[in-house]
């Protein structure tokens, strides 16, 4: 799956070109807004990794991110080791770590995962790109907690789970872990991402992780940028990944 402007004639024009790349490089990586040419991509290989992508993906978006799971994945298992728990700071429909519980048999790890959302969309008091509810609101018109309860479902077996509806940073007061191994943040907002690095940022431990869902992708530059200086102001840097993904060891 691509995103853009990909309808009639554009639609056309861009399979044209991903034939031509195919037939001048071989084989070649496209999805979600990826395009990469003679490389392996060797998760593909990985029949788990494959199958658990294939039972937890709903929608043909789901299945695309692939590269980005494989990100996330590779983050998660190399700090299974350290002490702290797992945080995603927007969760949407919870598939990503759906995914990455499947694959890790996270109900037998002796962490918890917390899942922070409104599930609701964007509060307007965060939304400071002002982006569009809209794909929330066609969700919920009927019932205001479809996409919870689409969450609800997907780690009904995996107990060591807390969701915690609410807005960031706020919502921490309800549940929140005393360190943190692994930290996703994909809020689609600057003013609510850094809400949450000033509140969790320090409970990241030696050698844990943090993920930027949206850090490299254009139309989120300006989350990109108060990151960026976020990190500075602490001696960190991001490391930016052809995904859209921005990745900090936390040292």
């Amino acid at each position: 799956m691509f995103y853009g402007k990909l309808q009639g004639e554009n639609a056309d024009r861009f399979r044209a070109a991903l034939k031509t790349l195919q037939e001048v490089f071989g084989p070649i990586y496209a999805s979600d807004n990826l395009i990469g040419l003679q490389r392996a991509g060797g998760f593909r290989e990985d029949k788990k990794f494959v199958e658990t992508l294939r039972r937890n993906a709903e929608t043909q978006q789901e299945l695309s991110i692939a590269w980005r799971l494989h990100t996330l994945l590779w983050a998660a298992q190399n700090v299974l080791h350290l002490p702290g728990d797992f945080v995603e700071c927007g969760v949407w429909k919870g598939f990503s770590f759906a995914f990455l519980t499947d694959y890790l048999e996270f109900s037998k790890i002796d962490k918890t995962l917390y899942l922070y959302d409104t599930y609701q969309g964007i509060p307007e008091a965060m939304n400071s790109e002002k982006r569009s509810n809209r794909v929330y609101e066609q969700d919920i018109a009927n019932d205001p907690d479809a996409i919870l309860k689409v969450v609800q479902r997907r780690f009904a077996n995996v107990p060591n789970t807390r969701i915690v509806q609410g807005m960031v940073p706020d919502s921490f007061a309800q549940a929140c872990p005393e360190q943190i191994s692994l930290l996703h943040i994909d809020m689609n907002s600057a003013a609510s991402e850094i809400a949450a690095l000033e509140a969790l940022f320090d409970k990241v431990v030696p050698g844990g992780m943090i993920v930027f869902d949206d850090y490299g992708w254009t139309g989120y530059a300006a989350q990109r940028h108060a990151e960026n200086a976020f990190m500075a102001a602490r001696g960190h840097t991001v490391l930016e990944i052809p995904t859209g993904q921005g990745l900090v060891i936390k040292h």
